[in-house]
């Protein structure tokens, strides 16, 4: 299980137990730069690849199951808030984005902030479980 501690810049990692539905052994995924922004919405593809979204930081992270940085998508928008595989074949990503905090000059510049952005990044996701409660 993931967990983005988004003010301290930090991606954490915790074993899940599912019967029992506890957590434990909390460490340190990832941790970004002030440069990098911070990590906000993430999504996990069939391969096992964590993709983080970094609000403030115009881009999209792929990160190996180890934390190895994959690859780094740049976004044309400075505020890219989450990801999520869809479409009949969960191959196409979505990906939201704010607008919100931005001047009128940097809005300007960023006609796609605050909308939401697709494209199929040659990988799958996975499906997400249903809750019951």
């Amino acid at each position: 299980m993931y967990l983005c501690d988004t003010w301290v810049r930090r991606i954490y990692c915790f074993d899940f137990d599912v019967p029992s539905g506890t957590v434990a052994n909390r460490r340190v995924f990832a941790e970004l730069t002030a440069a990098g922004g911070y990590p906000d919405g993430l999504t996990v593809d069939a391969d096992g690849f964590v993709w983080n979204a970094h609000y403030d930081g115009w881009r999209i992270t792929r990160y190996a199951p180890d934390g190895r940085i994959d690859r780094v998508l740049r976004m044309p928008v400075q505020h890219v808030t989450s990801i999520m595989f869809g479409g009949h074949d969960l191959r196409t990503l979505f990906v939201t984005s704010a607008s919100i905090r931005l001047p009128d000059e940097a809005r300007a510049l960023q006609p796609l902030a605050g909308h939401v952005l697709a494209f199929e990044p040659g990988v799958a996701g996975l499906p997400e479980p249903c809750f019951a409660g």
